[in-house]
């Protein structure tokens, strides 16, 4: 006499399952900037609907990203049991959108094997989520320059976010008021760039015209008018306005020195000059002739 199957005495095996992200948003979203986690996690829940115990097996499938589950779970009858898959991607590594895919599958009913091939399978979008990064380069950090001439100061934008970012660029309002106060003039033709994710900077010019007066500088010791000033060059990223709670704004200087060779009553005033002897040699006449002077740079200043 044959002997009953597993079917002909329990009837078929099945299986449901039913996935979904921990996050809002509704896909499985993982953080990589520097120091984060570098995980996301959905929550599945695993069931069997009949009225007999069956062995499922779990199977996940990531787009490439290291995975964890559980390799099998044993339900009851009628029972079920929730269970987190979670996923893990690289520090850094570039925004964009995978695929998870989680299948269970019964494998045993009643410790044997089931007549008929029962599998459930359920899908997510797997996000890795873009972080925003800045760094500013001064070509040259210190420049010495002449009066009345015109110079193109360069700076160095690098996107180090790991997506494409616009960013704003500016001279910071602080040190642009000096320089023009100063007798600068100053001018940015580029105000915003995009940047690729760790691609080549943008190189940005700060284009000025150093000052025409210079007579209430400072002497230096070479009799010179000298007067050192900061320009300071600031970028901030949109995305990080836009989508982190708060502006990465990064500032870099670039020191200038601005020099006018000064005339010979002014060296003899700031005891530069190499006629200097004559006036402290020269006694009563050396009064004099400083006093006189000190006229006629006050009629030239008036």
């Amino acid at each position: 006499m044959p002997v009953p199957t597993v079917e002909a005495q329990v009837g078929p095996a099945a299986v449901n399952l039913d996935c979904v992200s921990v996050d809002a948003s509704g896909s499985v979203q993982v953080e990589v900037y520097p120091g984060a986690t570098l995980t996301g996690q959905a929550l599945c829940t695993v069931s069997n609907p009949n009225s007999y115990q069956e062995k499922i097996q779990i199977d996940v499938q990531s787009d490439g990203l290291v995975n964890s589950a559980p390799g099998s779970i044993t339900l009851g009858p009628n029972a079920e049991e929730e269970f987190y898959v979670t996923v893990k991607g690289e520090e850094r590594m570039s925004v964009s959108s995978r695929n998870l895919v989680v299948k269970a599958t019964v494998t045993e009913m009643m410790g044997l094997p089931p007549p008929n091939i029962a599998e459930a399978e359920s899908k997510l979008i797997i996000s890795i989520m873009q972080f925003s990064g800045l760094q500013l380069e001064a070509v040259e950090s210190l420049i010495t320059l002449e009066t009345k001439v015109d110079y193109d100061v360069e700076f160095k934008v690098y996107n180090q976010g790991n997506g494409r970012d616009k960013f704003r660029l500016a001279v910071a309002e602080n040190s642009r008021g000096v320089l023009e106060d100063a007798g600068f003039s100053i001018s940015l033709p580029l105000v915003n760039t995009e940047i690729e994710s760790m691609g080549p900077p943008t190189k940005v010019r700060v284009t000025m015209r150093t000052p025409t007066g210079y007579e209430d500088w400072p002497i230096n010791s070479e009799g010179k008018h000298e007067m050192t000033f900061r320009l300071d060059f600031i970028a901030t990223s949109e995305f990080s306005c836009n989508n982190e709670g708060n502006c990465l704004t990064e500032t870099v200087t670039t020191t200038i020195t601005v020099f006018a060779e000064a005339s010979e009553p002014e060296k003899l005033l700031s005891g530069t000059s190499d006629n200097q002897l004559l006036i402290y040699g020269g006694g009563g006449a050396g009064v004099i002739i400083l006093l006189m002077l000190v006229l006629a740079m006050r009629k030239k200043r008036s």
